[in-house]
């Protein structure tokens, strides 16, 4: 691993190296040029350090060159090789395994945590919520009445959000306390029962009506939602390994080989 950093870190001061000085250029060492454009979007503080290790080392590959340190060598040799191969071999992963097991669709990452639901468990409590943040008491009011005729939140918040006294509308979403907006809107919400909808709950000059559909306790699954993209990331390595071991089974019965220990 070590030794492949350096050769990359190598490799890649090395490689923006130009053998013409017809563009524009930042550094230069006799027919060697560093072109500004292969510097193009680092961070400036970086550039002059990156200038300084660009110069060193095409200095000492000259002087190691006039010492004659091109000729064939066994262990250099070995050594590109062995960078070569891992190249190709970092490519082939790449493009075999990463790329594809990276496709996954809703129903495998879906999938997958129906499997393994008993992993996805809950360090802290959180709500499941809806709410309406309003400017006035009475609006707040009235929309409350509204609610409990309809016994549906989304229906009753239909078409909300065009009128003058409405701020804002989560129709919903989870929290946890420090999510949430204030510390006395988790108080209302966690007192909450679902399907219960609350009085109106002043929050700095504004009024909020909050709809609880479901509360978490902590070391309960997580619901999906809450951890969607953990459960996709997941499912993402499983593929890869499932797929690299698919990969390597078969290939052990194309190719010979043997090991002797």
């Amino acid at each position: 691993m070590k030794r492949l950093l350096i050769v990359s870190l190598l490799a890649m001061v090395f490689g923006c190296s130009k053998k013409t000085g017809n563009e524009d250029y930042i550094a230069r060492v006799d027919g060697e040029y560093l072109l500004r454009r292969d510097v193009a979007g680092l961070d400036s503080s970086f550039v002059r350090n990156y200038i300084d290790k660009w110069i060193i080392n095409n200095l000492i590959y000259k002087e190691a060159l006039e010492r004659g340190y091109d000729k064939k060598d066994e262990k250099i040799e070995r050594m590109v090789n062995e960078f070569r191969k891992s190249l190709i071999i970092n490519k082939f992963v790449q493009d075999e395994i990463v790329r594809k097991a990276s496709s996954l669709s809703d129903d495998e990452v879906r999938e997958f945590y129906q499997k393994h639901k008993d992993e996805f468990i809950l360090d802290r409590p959180f709500v499941k919520i809806g709410y309406v943040k309003l400017k006035s008491r009475t609006d707040a009011s009235i929309l409350r009445g509204r609610i409990t005729r309809t016994r549906n939140f989304k229906e009753a918040i239909s078409g909300l959000i065009s009128e003058s006294s409405v701020l804002e509308i989560v129709e919903s979403r989870y929290f946890d306390q420090l999510s949430i907006s204030s510390s006395d809107l988790w108080k209302v919400a966690w007192n909450l029962s679902p399907g219960e909808v609350s009085f109106p709950v002043r929050s700095g000059d504004s009024y909020f009506l909050i709809y609880l559909y479901d509360k978490i306790e902590p070391g309960e699954s997580a619901d999906f939602e809450l951890v969607a993209d953990d459960v996709k990331q997941r499912a993402i390595v499983e593929k890869q390994n499932r797929l690299l071991d698919s990969l390597v089974s078969n290939l052990r019965k194309k190719y010979n080989y043997e090991v002797r220990w």
